[in-house]
């Protein structure tokens, strides 16, 4: 009696369990879900949510639409507030906000109304950084160079992880970048860079504008980035850390150029039910494991370095978590950056 009692326990134990499961799956037939890119068409991040969306449905229960959908601002700062205080909290709004915003967040600029690590973090795509590149006409082609000069050098906005880092590069080693923002995305950039409106630009992903940077034949002066990338091209171009003069320095930059590890990421709105999050988190699990995505992503010159979410979101928390002197410093450095973002 008592081993037919456990069995029937089991039983609807298990019948429970398909229960939950069931609805997830009914969910996603009946809801469409939009991936939000927090940039204008044509960038990184446009190419990346685009790839990434063409194929997560086929990974969720029921194969919902994904419609990617451009919503720029603020270097993805008003998507970020959006996110998390007014889309849908239900698994049919995701989206790729800039990865920099975490350190604004630790920063406390003032238009940051989210907390990161409330956000339902659903994995990492790809690791970020890019190449600070400059025309060849440009009066500077090193960085030594450019504490002479004074450099125009095109950000996406004035809330951009490029707009916030050659702050820093220009408070710490003296170096004279005039930043020029206002531009939706890198692919503005390009242009205002080929029609002689820029002398630089701080939003050059590598590799993706790799061949761009070529044909234009434009000067990397430095990778910013932690870890130097493998290329040839780049052979001999310092990443931000062999800039720094000393260990405070050292520990300032690794602050700052932690973006580059946080990468382009897919997040949700906080709130999310927790089977919910788990139906997503599995999804973006099998669709970066996917051979048709990642024959995708090899084309698009994409270097895949995937993070699954649970780690992302410890990742997230321990920058949060920043404090002591190297914070303060850090505020200090970026007080004018922190400052002035625009809404």
């Amino acid at each position: 009696m008592r081993a037919f009692l456990l069995a029937l326990v089991a039983f609807f134990a298990a019948l429970a369990g398909a229960a939950r499961a069931e609805p997830e799956a009914d969910f996603f037939k009946s809801h469409s879900v939009t991936l939000y890119i927090g940039y204008a068409p044509g960038g990184g991040y446009d190419l990346q949510c685009r790839i990434f969306a063409a194929h997560l449905g086929e990974h969720l229960p029921g194969n919902p639409v994904v419609m990617p959908k451009n919503q720029p601002g603020a270097g993805s700062l008003r998507l970020a507030n959006e996110l998390y205080n007014i889309l849908p909290k239900d698994g049919t709004a995701l989206g790729m906000i800039g990865e920099a915003l975490v350190l604004q967040q630790v920063l406390g600029a003032p238009q940051v109304a989210f907390d990161a690590t409330k956000f339902e973090w659903i994995g990492r795509i790809v690791e970020s950084g890019s190449v600070l590149v400059v025309r060849p006409d440009a009066p500077i082609a090193t960085i030594e160079d450019a504490l002479r000069h004074e450099t125009t050098i095109g950000v996406p906005g004035a809330g951009s992880v490029n707009a916030l880092t050659l702050n820093v590069l220009d408070q710490v080693l003296g170096t004279k970048f005039k930043l020029v923002s206002g531009y939706e995305g890198s692919a503005q950039i390009r242009l205002a860079v080929e029609r002689g409106e820029l002398q630089g630009s701080g939003s050059t992903p590598w590799p993706v504008d790799k061949r761009w940077v070529l044909e234009q034949k434009l000067r990397p002066i430095a990778q910013e980035t932690l870890e130097p990338t493998l290329d040839p091209d780049l052979s001999g171009v310092p990443t931000v850390l062999q800039l720094a003069r000393n260990d405070d320095e050292r520990a300032l930059f690794r602050f700052f150029w932690l973006y580059t590890v946080i990468g382009r990421s897919i997040v949700a709105p906080p709130g999310l039910p927790v089977a919910r999050l788990a139906v997503l988190r599995a999804a973006f699990d099998a669709t970066v494991a996917d051979p048709q995505f990642i024959a995708d992503a090899k084309k698009a010159d994409l270097d895949l370095a995937i993070m699954d979410g649970e780690k992302l979101a410890a990742l997230i928390r321990d920058a949060v978590s920043l404090k002591g002197p190297v914070l303060a410093e850090a505020k200090r450095v970026a007080g004018f950056t922190a400052s002035n973002q625009q809404p």
